[in-house]
């Protein structure tokens, strides 16, 4: 199936919110007075963290109904501005995939949104402009986004960890899965436990944290070579790479003869400026409130 800029095509999205805590820094006087247990509805600027990314979603022109997946006793005591019609609560699954699966496993739509809850900063345009992306390449499986060190302006995360060609990058919080892709997840084997292990501990997103490297076959060469190999590599090079792989291990676990594409998408910086920290969390109002000015 071809897709038509000229169409609109409706688009569920999960907002991961599952419990999470802001990193302290004890030596901070500033830290001391803030809650910080549930991240998603730690008030920034007087507003949950998470109510700022879903009444960016539910702007969305394209967006259809918001599932969010949290601790509801937590989450039901949110005040909305916007979108209040679209979005939907669902129980915490104890994981942030498993957060994941049973988000996906509500929505109703073919091609399907994640986002996580503390990137306050996301504009409803850039996500249109994302899922847009998406729709054109239509044969996508997985699309995750990311940002290049050289457009991050405003310098609220200095850390871009990952290099390729030369660029450096940080991940995005914000992915599309397809359902086909999510129906193999929701298997529970190989694909689901290589994931796992990808959003484990702190990492929140498959691009750039390439854990893919034991998902690309050049296994036998030592890791300072792979480091190397994928450091010269383009993402065209590198989805392609993915792509394959996947491929190949999913029709080995189900036997299903299908194509799984990979897509990374370069994505404005708002996409990877999460609130980690009580710091970062200054940080952001700060910025909040000169944008206001």
């Amino acid at each position: 199936m071809e897709y038509s800029t000229e169409k609109m095509y409706p688009i569920d999205a999960v907002v991961l919110a599952g419990k999470s805590k802001l990193n302290v820094d004890c030596k901070l006087e500033t830290e001391k007075n803030i809650p910080t247990d549930y991240k998603s509805i730690v008030k920034l600027n007087g507003r949950p963290i998470v109510n700022y990314v879903m009444e960016r979603l539910a702007e969305s022109v394209y967006i259809k109904d918001i599932y969010v997946v949290g601790e509801k006793d937590k989450l039901d005591n949110i005040d909305f501005v916007k979108g209040k019609e679209k979005i939907n609560f669902v129980d915490d699954q104890g994981s942030l995939l498993d957060n994941l699966v049973e988000g996906g496993n509500k929505a109703k739509t073919k091609k399907i949104l994640f986002s996580m809850s503390d990137i306050p900063l996301i504009k409803t345009k850039d996500v249109d402009s994302f899922i847009q992306e998406c729709l054109i390449k239509w044969d996508g499986s997985i699309y995750i986004t990311y940002c290049t060190k050289k457009l991050n302006h405003q310098n609220l995360k200095e850390n871009y960890p990952a290099k390729l060609k030369g660029e450096h990058l940080r991940n995005g919080s914000i992915l599309m899965l397809d359902e086909d892709l999510l129906n193999v997840l929701k298997s529970k084997g190989e694909l689901y436990n290589t994931v796992k292990g990808l959003y484990g501990k702190r990492k929140k997103g498959l691009w750039p944290y390439f854990k893919l490297k034991e998902y690309v076959p050049i296994k036998v060469l030592p890791l300072y070579a792979i480091n190397l190999i994928f450091n010269n590599l383009g993402v065209n090079r590198l989805e392609r790479l993915i792509s394959n792989r996947a491929t190949e291990s999913i029709k080995k676990e189900t036997g299903k003869n299908h194509n799984f594409n990979f897509y990374g998408i370069e994505s404005p910086c708002e996409f990877a400026d999460d609130v980690d920290s009580v710091k970062d969390l200054i940080k952001f109002e700060e910025h909040l409130k000169e944008t206001l000015i």
